[in-house]
């Protein structure tokens, strides 16, 4: 069967023969010729392959005609060539590798039974890669327990009577490990060590050092956090007064380890990795 091949423009009265053959030369013949030899094929191959002669393989490679739609297609498949990749689009669709390539040019070349074999391994390889991705998931990551409660630093925050407890996602380390609980800082009695909006890792204990940053809950104020001191909890901005707590009856909740940084913060799909790997995933 011999090709069909035209070299007619959109509106061929508007350009010269020569232009044409530029065009699909550029179009069509310089690709074909480079998709050719990069797939080891010879012109005369790729013609049996098409089914077609010879000299239509050469026509088209010297810009002399272009191919049919449909012969193209099939030469996408025979060239191991995306379509994206032979028209020079970019963002549209994945390119392949030249390794993907080569391995759907393996697979192509199997039986149904070498086929069905492949398949099976590329399933159990994807299978065990999927496993070490959680694997690894669960090591890195832990969550610590959030109920939504404020500590004010300036003059007291409440807390809810019956707060909703939250886990939040984040890298696992020597600090992230030691955390209880996160709760938000409100107001800037802390500035600059703390500011409002920052949200803080805190180990629950009963009693701190001299020194230590601590959550406090003083009836009246509410939850607040403050620097442990002699005989009073020290508001590091000078502009907040301190709290006496043998006054004021306040109770320890924990010591503060430190902010939640961006560096702690996996994305989204770590935590969905983490989600799966611990059997929270929706």
């Amino acid at each position: 069967m011999e090709a069909k091949e035209y070299s007619g423009m959109t509106s061929p009265g508007k350009a010269t023969p020569e232009e044409i053959k530029r065009r699909n030369l550029s179009i069509y013949g310089a690709k074909i010729k480079s998709f050719r030899i990069r797939a080891h094929l010879s012109a005369e191959q790729l013609a049996e392959r098409l089914h077609i002669s010879k000299s239509s393989v050469r026509n088209w490679e010297c810009g002399l005609t272009r191919p049919d739609p449909d012969y193209l297609l099939r030469m996408f498949t025979l060239l191991n060539v995306e379509p994206n990749e032979f028209f020079g689009i970019q963002g549209v669709g994945s390119l392949l590798t030249a390794r993907e390539q080569a391995l759907v040019a393996s697979y192509r070349q199997l039986d149904e039974a070498g086929r069905e074999d492949m398949e099976a391994f590329a399933e159990a390889m994807a299978g065990k890669a999927r496993s070490r991705q959680l694997r690894a998931a669960k090591e890195r990551m832990t969550s610590v327990a959030d109920w939504g409660r404020y500590a004010a630093a300036g003059d007291g925050a409440e807390w809810p009577e019956h707060p909703e407890c939250s886990q939040v996602i984040l890298y696992a380390s020597a600090i992230v490990n030691r955390a209880d609980e996160i709760i938000t800082v409100t107001g800037n009695s802390m500035a600059p060590q703390y500011h409002h909006g920052d949200r803080v890792l805190v180990e629950h204990c009963e009693s701190l050092r001299n020194g230590d940053i601590g959550i406090f809950y003083v009836p009246g104020y509410g939850g607040v956090i403050k620097q442990k001191a002699y005989d009073r909890l020290h508001s590091i901005n000078p502009a907040f007064d301190d709290i006496f707590p043998y006054e004021d009856g306040a109770t320890v909740i924990g010591r503060v380890l430190g902010r939640i940084e961006n560096a702690m913060i996996p994305s989204d799909e770590q935590r969905t990795l983490f989600l799966e790997a611990t059997g929270n995933a929706k």
